[in-house]
């Protein structure tokens, strides 16, 4: 089975059906479904979704119901998050080396600690590490 760090920008296209690359994230879905891809993320990323999902129904993207559901939903999904706080070290480095705050450095610290991929939507981050670090991934080249 493949493994794979995905972050919040993957797993909020799988509720935003406005999102661009959609259909690639929900293949990330099915496949974690299907049990062909073990999908780990930060503790966090409850926390990011939720946020994003309040924010797309404040800018009415969606309805107050939908975004219960979706959270609903995602937490029916039960994927593996860890608490990273004793990776603070590597917080400090991702966020000097790349500029980037301690919630990009925590997804970058789960996958290098794992040994595995992050997928990412989110532009900045990808741009900011693609040539440093070859396990990232962004969701439109997949």
């Amino acid at each position: 089975m493949n493994r794979a760090v995905l972050d919040a920008s993957v797993i909020l296209k799988w509720y935003l059906a406005d999102e661009e690359y959609g259909s690639r994230a929900l293949r990330l879905l099915d496949d974690y479904l299907g049990k062909r891809l073990e999908v780990l993320a930060p503790s966090l990323l409850e926390y990011e979704l939720t946020n994003g999902l309040v924010i797309a129904q404040k800018r009415a993207r969606i309805g107050e119901e939908m975004a219960v559901i979706a959270i609903e939903g995602f937490m029916g999904l039960e994927i593996p998050v860890r608490n990273l706080v004793d990776l603070f070290p590597q917080f400090l480095h991702y966020c000097r080396a790349y500029g980037r705050s301690v919630y990009d450095a925590s997804y970058l610290a789960l996958a290098e600690t794992e040994g595995i991929s992050l997928i990412t939507a989110d532009e900045g981050l990808y741009r900011a590490v693609k040539r440093g670090i070859p396990w990232v991934r962004w969701l439109g080249d997949l």
